[in-house]
C-alpha cells in the first residue's frame, strides 16, 4: 500500500520538476572576439572575449575571457592564449569546451541556486555563419553539449542580427541588413522569415587590426601588438571629419628601443579606408543579384548595420553616400545576435521556422 501511493506522488513531482526546470533556454553567441550568453526571460547574463590561456607544461587552461585576452602578446612561451573561435566557427574544440564550461560555471549555474538538475537540462540556441559546413555546425553543437548543454539548436546569424535590430522579417517586406562582425562581414536580404540573397566577406573587423598593424609598420617604422592595433581601431577610426589623437608606443625597426608616436584619426581611416571600400562594392553585388521586385523594398526600408563596428562614428553617411540607399544603425549593434536570439526564444509560434535542420 505504501508503494501504491507514493510512487504516483514521486513520479508527479518529477514531471513537475522536468516541465519547470527541464528546458531552461540559453541563448549564445559565440563570436569570433566576443561571447555573450543569455538566458531566457533573464537577459545577458555575461559578455566576455573570446580568449582562453594554455599552460603548455601541464595542460591545464589557466585564464578565461578578459583575463586571458589581457596577457596576448604578454605571456611566458609555456602559456599559450587561444582564440578558439575563428570566422564563427570553432577552430580549437577543446579550447572552446573548456571556455564555456567557465562561462556557465561563472554567469549561468548561479542563476539556478545550486539545483544539480538544471545543468543537465539547459536546451541551448546558438548562432552560425551562413556559410558554415554541416561539420562546422556539429561541432559547435558537440562542443557546446561536451560544456554541459543538454542539447543545441542552431539559428543562421543573419536571422538573429536582423530580430535584435527589431525588424519585422516574417513580413513580406524585405529587409537588408548587414552584421560587421570580429570575423565575418555578413550582408543578407531577408524577407518572409528566409534569406533570399547574401554575401559573405571573411576580412573582418580583427583583420583591420593586422591591416592597422602594417601601415603603423610602413609608416612610423614602429612595430606595435595586436593589442594596440585593435586599441586605435576602436579609439581613432572614424569615417567622418573629425580629427582625435592618441599616442602609442612599440618598438622602433632602426634600433629595436623603445618610441612614442602621436596617431591621428586620419591614419587610421586612410589604412582601412580601401577595405570599407570593399564591403561596399561587396553591397552593390548583392543589390545587383536581387529580383527586381526586391529593390523597391530596400530602397523603402534602407539598410541596417549591426556589429561592434557599426559604432564607428559616420560609417552610415559613408556607405549610404556610395549605395545611394538610406542606412541606419541597429539599436545597441553590438548585441544585435544575442538579443535576436533572446527575442525568438519567446516567439513560440515562429521559433521553429528559425532553426537549421
Amino acid at each position: 500500500m505504501y508503494y501504491m501511493f507514493t510512487y504516483p506522488i514521486v513520479s508527479k513531482i518529477k514531471h513537475v520538476i522536468s516541465h519547470i526546470w527541464g528546458g531552461t533556454k540559453i541563448a549564445l553567441d559565440l563570436g569570433t572576439s566576443n561571447t555573450r550568453i543569455g538566458i531566457h526571460e533573464k537577459g545577458v547574463v555575461i559578455r566576455e572575449p573570446t580568449y582562453i590561456a594554455l599552460n603548455t607544461k601541464n595542460s591545464e587552461y589557466l585564464f578565461f575571457g578578459i583575463e586571458a585576452k589581457e596577457m596576448y602578446g604578454k605571456a611566458p612561451h609555456f602559456i599559450h592564449i587561444i582564440k578558439p573561435m575563428r570566422d564563427g566557427v570553432v577552430s580549437d574544440f577543446d579550447a572552446e569546451v573548456a571556455l564555456m564550461r567557465h562561462f556557465f560555471q561563472k554567469a549561468v549555474y548561479p542563476f539556478f541556486s545550486g539545483r544539480n538538475i538544471v545543468k543537465s537540462k539547459l536546451i541551448g540556441y546558438t548562432v552560425v555563419p551562413t556559410s558554415s559546413t554541416e561539420v562546422e555546425q556539429k561541432a559547435i553543437q558537440e562542443a557546446l553539449i561536451k560544456a554541459g548543454l543538454h542539447e543545441v539548436h542552431l539559428i543562421e546569424k543573419p536571422i538573429a542580427c536582423a530580430l535584435g535590430a527589431h525588424l519585422p522579417i516574417f513580413s513580406n517586406t524585405p529587409y537588408f541588413v548587414i552584421d560587421l562582425g570580429g570575423g565575418l562581414v555578413e550582408m543578407v536580404v531577408i524577407t518572409m522569415g528566409g534569406i533570399v540573397a547574401q554575401k559573405i566577406f571573411k576580412n573582418a573587423g580583427e583583420h583591420m587590426d593586422k591591416l592597422i598593424h602594417n601601415y603603423i609598420h610602413l609608416k612610423y617604422g614602429l612595430l606595435i601588438g595586436e593589442a594596440t592595433a585593435e586599441f586605435l581601431k576602436t579609439t581613432l577610426l572614424r569615417l567622418d571629419n573629425q580629427e582625435k589623437v592618441e599616442t602609442v608606443r612599440g618598438k622602433s625597426l632602426e634600433n629595436g628601443l623603445p618610441k612614442s608616436i602621436r596617431v591621428k584619426s586620419g591614419d587610421i581611416k586612410e589604412a582601412l579606408v580601401s577595405h570599407f571600400n570593399h564591403i561596399i562594392n561587396m553591397a552593390k553585388e548583392l543589390i545587383e543579384t536581387v529580383p527586381p521586385e526586391i529593390i523597391d523594398g530596400i530602397m523603402k526600408n534602407g539598410i541596417v548595420l549591426t556589429g561592434q563596428l557599426a559604432h564607428v562614428p559616420g560609417i552610415e553617411s559613408f556607405i549610404e553616400t556610395d549605395l545611394k540607399v538610406p542606412v541606419k544603425i541597429a539599436p545597441s549593434p553590438q548585441d544585435a545576435t544575442i538579443n535576436g536570439i533572446l527575442l525568438s526564444l519567446s516567439d513560440k509560434k515562429n521559433l521553429s521556422r528559425l532553426l537549421l535542420g
